[in-house]
């Protein structure tokens, strides 16, 4: 009888033995989760500068290495983005260097919470 007592025991201490190595892993799992963020965070918007462009100003700044472009009627320079290489859709954005680029950018790819807010640090003034 003693053997089987000692076979039932080393099953029943290698089940307990998996429920506890599976639940470790489900735990840690769930703090990873939970404690990785997918998607850098916001950055705070600055203020934005009182100078005024106008639209003739901004097509002169027309080119990946010169980029100036106008999103609902604020003025960003996007040359140091865009020379960084930094932008997911690549030379997309180089396509409207030099023009008042709200409908595409409202329109075409819908953008993040987290791209919306870079859009601060590129910031020089309003449209006229």
């Amino acid at each position: 009888m003693k053997p089987v007592l000692h076979t039932k025991f080393m099953k029943q201490k290698k089940l307990i033995l998996m429920v506890i190595v599976f639940s470790l892993v489900l735990i840690g799992g769930f703090y990873f989760i939970s404690n990785t963020n997918s998607t850098p965070e916001a950055k705070p918007e600055k203020a934005v500068p009182e100078m005024t462009y106008s639209l003739e100003t901004i097509s002169a700044h027309n080119s990946k290495s010169d980029c100036w472009q106008a999103i609902n009627d604020v003025v960003y320079d996007f040359t140091p983005y865009l020379m960084s290489d930094d932008h997911p859709g690549g030379a997309a954005m180089a396509k409207d260097c030099g023009t008042d680029a709200t409908f595409t950018y409202e329109n075409d790819p819908e953008h993040s919470d987290y791209a919306k807010s870079l859009l601060s640090e590129y910031v020089i003034g309003m449209l006229e």
